[in-house]
C-alpha cells in the first residue's frame, strides 16, 4: 500500500469536558498541501540478570506541521487566538497576550492497495498551533508560489487518547466521518 495523496483539512476549537471533548464543528483551514506528523515517546528500559527484562514506550507529545494554500485572516485568528473585526474587510490584531486554543485537526490520506483507491482518515485530537514563520520575495522573471506552513504541538486529551485513524472505500465517506469527529454537541 502506497500514500499517494493528502486533501480535506478539517479543524474546530476543542472544549475538554467531564463527559470528553467536544468540537464546534468542522472547518477547512486550507487546501491541504503537506502534512508532517513527528512523535516523540517516552521510553524506559529495566535490566536485569544482565539482560533487558522489561521496557515500555509511550505517548509523550509530538509536532505537526500542515502546508496549506491560503492564510486566511479569519482563520488563522481563530487559530492562533488573534482578535479580528467581525466586518469585511477583516482585520486581524495580534496581542503579546494571545493563547492559541487547543484544536481538533484531521486530514484525508489516499492511498492505493492492490490497485484500488483508499481514503484514510488520520484525526489528532488536541493541537496547538504556533505563529508560523514569514518570508515573502519579490517576483522575478518567473511566477513561484508561496504557500503557508503552521506547526502545532500535539498533546493527549485526559483520557490518554491523542490520535484516531480509520479507512474508507470512497473518499465520500472519508469525508463525512472526519466532519462527524468534530461536529458541534446537540444541545
Amino acid at each position: 500500500m502506497a500514500k499517494i495523496g493528502l486533501n480535506s483539512f478539517r479543524y474546530s476549537v476543542l472544549t475538554e469536558t467531564a463527559t470528553g471533548p467536544t468540537y464546534e464543528g468542522a472547518k477547512a483551514p486550507g487546501k491541504a498541501i503537506s502534512c508532517s506528523v513527528d512523535i516523540t515517546s517516552n521510553s524506559a528500559m529495566l535490566y536485569a540478570d544482565d539482560a533487558l527484562a522489561e521496557s515500555d514506550t509511550s505517548f509523550q507529545s509530538g509536532t505537526v506541521t500542515i502546508g496549506i494554500d491560503e492564510e486566511d485572516i479569519v482563520t488563522m485568528a481563530e487559530l492562533l487566538g488573534h482578535t479580528v473585526s467581525s466586518t469585511a474587510p477583516y482585520i486581524m490584531t495580534r496581542n503579546v497576550n494571545d493563547v492559541a486554543p487547543y484544536v481538533g485537526l484531521g486530514r484525508i490520506v489516499t492511498k492505493m492497495i492492490n490497485g484500488a483507491y483508499k481514503y484514510k482518515v488520520e484525526f489528532l485530537y488536541k493541537v496547538k498551533f504556533s505563529e508560523p514563520q514569514a518570508e515573502n520575495t519579490t517576483r522575478g522573471e518567473s511566477t513561484e508560489f508561496a504557500t503557508y506552513e503552521l506547526q502545532g504541538t500535539i498533546a493527549a486529551l485526559s483520557d490518554g487518547k491523542w490520535s484516531v485513524a480509520q479507512q474508507f472505500d470512497t473518499k465520500e465517506a472519508a469525508l463525512t466521518y472526519l466532519e462527524s469527529l468534530l461536529v458541534a454537541p446537540t444541545p
